[in-house]
């Protein structure tokens, strides 16, 4: 038989574990925002400059890591010429495919939102190679 202390025991136990238990559930429980980045609008004024503003995307990201050997190739010197006309599409720019592709899920490396819409700028543009 079991004495009354030992069920006295036995009750205080199962209230820490349960306890401690939910505990760890409400203290386990985190959450990350992802806060948007804001896109800033693109000076319409200045025209875009691939020298200065779109070349660099590229040679920063890890974009050289792949098209250093691959098509296109993104290093400064021949980049434009492996972007343009093959993957730019100026009649319907969103769907250039050196916009779109970076972006989708099955790219390594991705642009960030102003990036992007500095890219997209620079193809309503022309895609000049400036």
């Amino acid at each position: 038989m079991y004495k009354p202390e030992k069920i006295e025991i036995m009750k205080k136990r199962n209230i820490l574990l349960i306890l401690t238990v939910f505990s760890l559930m409400l203290w386990g429980c985190r959450y990350d925002f992802i806060v948007p980045e804001v896109v800033p609008d693109i000076d319409q004024d200045e025209p875009v400059s691939f020298s200065t503003q779109i070349a660099p995307i590229f040679t920063t990201q890890k974009c050289n890591d792949c098209h250093n050997s691959q098509t296109p190739k993104l290093t400064s010197d021949v980049a434009y010429s492996q972007i343009v006309p093959a993957f730019v599409n100026t009649a319907t720019p969103a769907s250039s495919k050196i916009y779109s592709i970076p972006n989708s899920g099955a790219h390594y490396a991705k642009y960030t939102a102003t990036q992007g819409a500095l890219i997209l700028a620079w193809i309503k543009e022309g895609a000049k190679n400036n």
